[in-house]
């Protein structure tokens, strides 16, 4: 993989990327070959369909009905022209000094008009910019696809990064001219902003795998999704963070714990279409049940991969998953030890804190009354305040101490320090408790029945996700 610096301005990134990308793959071109070839890709192929990048460019504005072609080239070829005579700035992109020239929407992607002189430097036409970053932007439209209606482009703190997430949409729109698709941007089979940031951090998995790069080395990659839109009246951009923590973690996890995390993750695709849908282990198709005597309605990943999913959204918001491993664990097996890593790496909770809620977990799961099992569970699922948490340990540990145990269940330094620190958050000791005892009844085949209700009665602190939509 070629080596790409970075301006730091993510349309001249991806754009300077696809450009590279081109020329690599035909030695013999030169950068009017390739600007050549985008134009027509631009004009033939997505038959002008440039509006969400460049308001009133040469291929956009409805004055150059027939000549998009011939304006497009006449205004970038110019730009690559050696001219002495030529004014050199300091580029407000790359920061390089040499020659500059304005650009506004027509040329730059979420940039100001030109019309209203006010607001640039000087009264400026533009943001005055060097022809090597206005290329990059010129080209960066082969290097995004399209999610939830708009275009969306991909920038990581790697450029390296950033350039093989480029290609790889550079490749998808490059798709057969003949192809029965829209003409325009390649569509994600990943609809949802949230969806899509993880699908991209699968790529770069599936790369560091191959071992076919460097990209197994260094530090860990953030990943930043711009969903956008430059047209008309309504230019707009929502911004979408996949930070280096989130992408470790979810590299160590598609590493060690694929299987159970990807059925829980599948497990919370929602959409008020498919109400009911359900996952299962052994394959990625989502059921939906029908009527009686009739067949399940099969919905596979193409389809439900653009809904929304709670834990993807969540993640990138850095909002507990807790809760939603909380009443997944009731009913099905997943690792404690999936959710202490995901505890100290997100939640930057102590391992120690960690290791005495399995030990209490464990206490409890090995009853040998599950009456006592049931009335553990039911208190922690009721639980209202913090208080009533650290009452119900109090009485493990009075019972613990009438059972006239050899060790105490808990020692004053360890429930001060690391269970009831200052600033802890009761209800995810609370939940971890659950969590943990609800893997070590899964592990034992014990199946404690919970008193009637009990499920309506917990929902009422919890904050329900449903499908935005």
């Amino acid at each position: 993989m070629h080596e790409v610096k970075s301006s730091g301005d993510p349309f001249t990134d991806v754009g300077a990327a696809v450009l590279q990308r081109l020329l690599t793959r035909h030695p013999g071109w030169q950068e009017k070959d390739a600007l050549r070839f985008a134009t027509d890709v631009y004009v033939q192929n997505w038959q002008s369909k440039l509006h969400a990048f460049f308001l009133n460019s040469g291929i956009t504005n409805p004055a150059n009905k027939g000549k998009e072609v011939e304006r497009t080239l006449d205004y970038y070829e110019a730009l690559l022209e050696e001219d002495a005579t030529r004014a050199k700035g300091w580029c407000r992109v790359t920061g390089r000094n040499e020659p500059t020239f304005p650009a506004g929407r027509e040329n730059q992607v979420l940039a100001g008009s030109g019309t209203f002189l006010n607001f640039n430097h000087g009264l400026e036409q533009g943001l005055q910019v060097g022809r090597s970053a206005l290329l990059g932007m010129y080209f960066a439209p082969l290097g995004c696809i399209e999610v939830g209606g708009n275009p969306a482009l991909v920038h990581s703190s790697r450029p390296e990064i950033t350039a093989l997430l480029a290609d790889n949409n550079l490749k998808a729109n490059l798709r057969p001219a003949g192809a029965e698709v829209k003409p325009g941007l390649a569509k994600s089979s990943r609809g949802n902003a949230a969806n899509a940031l993880f699908g991209y951090a699968d790529e770069i998995l599936k790369e560091v795998a191959r071992g076919a790069s460097k990209l197994g080395e260094g530090p860990a990659p953030a990943l930043t999704l711009y969903n956008f839109t430059n047209f008309g009246a309504k230019p707009d951009v929502v911004l979408h963070h996949l930070s280096a923590m989130v992408f470790s973690f979810y590299q160590q996890v598609m590493a060690y714990y694929q299987e159970p995390w990807a059925w829980f993750v599948r497990a919370h695709y929602r959409s008020s279409k498919f109400k009911g849908a359900r996952a299962q282990t052994d394959t990625t198709a989502l059921f939906m049940p029908g009527k009686p005597n009739e067949a399940l309605t099969v919905v596979e990943p193409a389809t439900y991969q653009a809904w929304y999913n709670p834990v993807y959204n969540y993640l990138l918001a850095g909002r507990s998953l807790l809760e939603m491993i909380k009443k997944w664990c009731r009913y099905h097996r997943f690792p404690f030890a999936l959710t202490t890593y995901y505890c100290e790496k997100l939640l930057n909770m102590d391992q120690k804190t960690l290791e005495l809620i399995a030990h209490v977990a464990r206490y409890v799961a090995t009853e040998t009354d599950d009456s006592a099992i049931k009335r553990t569970l039911t208190r922690l699922s009721t639980a209202r305040t913090g208080s009533e948490v650290r009452l119900l340990l109090v009485g493990l540990q009075r019972r613990n101490y009438e059972h006239d145990a050899t060790e105490p269940l808990l020692r004053l330094d360890d429930y001060v320090r690391y269970l009831f620190p200052d600033g802890t958050s009761w209800r995810e000791i609370r939940d971890l408790l659950l969590i943990s005892l609800y893997e070590q009844l899964h592990e034992n085949n014990r199946h404690v029945v919970l008193e009637e209700g009990l499920e309506e009665v917990a929902a009422g602190d919890d904050e329900n996700e449903t499908d935005p939509s």
